[in-house]
């Protein structure tokens, strides 16, 4: 087994409580965990180009939920009545890309999801710095380091349940909602309807909350401790 690989005494870096948990339960009390979220070396904040558009960047495989999300979009009320679109970024395999393709036509929806490809760089940035929410609907995650990449550029979040994302909600930086399409519906309405003056607030503390929170280089000595257990 892969505890008697690793020894009866391991230890270990977890990302998330639930990743924490996961690792309790096969290697029990006595092993040694750190919780650990994964810091990254921020990228700057690029200038935004204000975009009607809600964003999902990551693999179309159907761990990421995108049929909720898709299905979500006729049940919104603000989004049927608004001139957002769905941007859908990153490359799949066609077996995973063809049945949301025909979802979307299936649901009359073709003039307002966008299948954008790979996306990279700056021209990554940019994507997540001028949409209006980045969305993450997984059934699982143990982290979403997009959700980090989308707070560095101000940009809000709604994350589902299935994450590890409910400081989203407790930092006002986004939404953590069940990802059934309905729940989905009701956060992507609160979104499109919030005022200027609320929406500008979510953008200001994302980045906060990014930069307090996630950027290595103010984290350094929390690695520098857990090293500092292999000894």
């Amino acid at each position: 087994s892969v505890r008697k690989l690793i020894g009866s005494y391991p230890v270990f870096h977890s990302t998330s409580d639930e990743e924490t948990e996961a690792i309790r339960k096969v290697f029990g009390p006595r092993a040694i965990i750190r919780k650990i979220p994964n810091y990254v070396e921020l990228e700057p904040q690029v200038n935004r180009r204000d975009g009607n558009y809600l964003l999902f960047i990551g693999r179309m495989h159907p761990q990421k939920a995108l049929d909720n999300l898709i299905k979500a979009l006729p049940l919104s009320k603000r989004f049927a009545s608004s001139n957002f679109v769905l941007k859908i970024a990153g490359r799949e395999r066609p077996h995973n890309e063809r049945p949301l393709r025909a979802l979307v036509s299936d649901l009359g929806l073709d003039d307002r999801v966008e299948f954008v490809g790979q996306v990279e760089g700056s021209e990554k940035l940019q994507l997540l710095a001028d949409a209006h929410v980045t969305l993450l609907p997984s059934h699982a995650e143990n982290f979403g380091v997009v959700v980090v990449e989308s707070l560095a550029q101000g940009t809000p979040v709604i994350a589902s349940r299935y994450t590890p994302w409910e400081s989203l909600e407790t930092e006002r930086t986004g939404l953590w909602p069940d990802n059934s399409p309905e729940e989905l519906a009701k956060a992507i309405d609160q979104f499109i309807s919030m005022g200027a003056e609320e929406y500008s607030g979510y953008r200001l503390r994302s980045r906060a909350f990014a930069e307090r929170e996630f950027d290595i280089r103010n984290h350094t000595e929390e690695w520098t401790a857990f090293y500092d257990l292999l000894r």
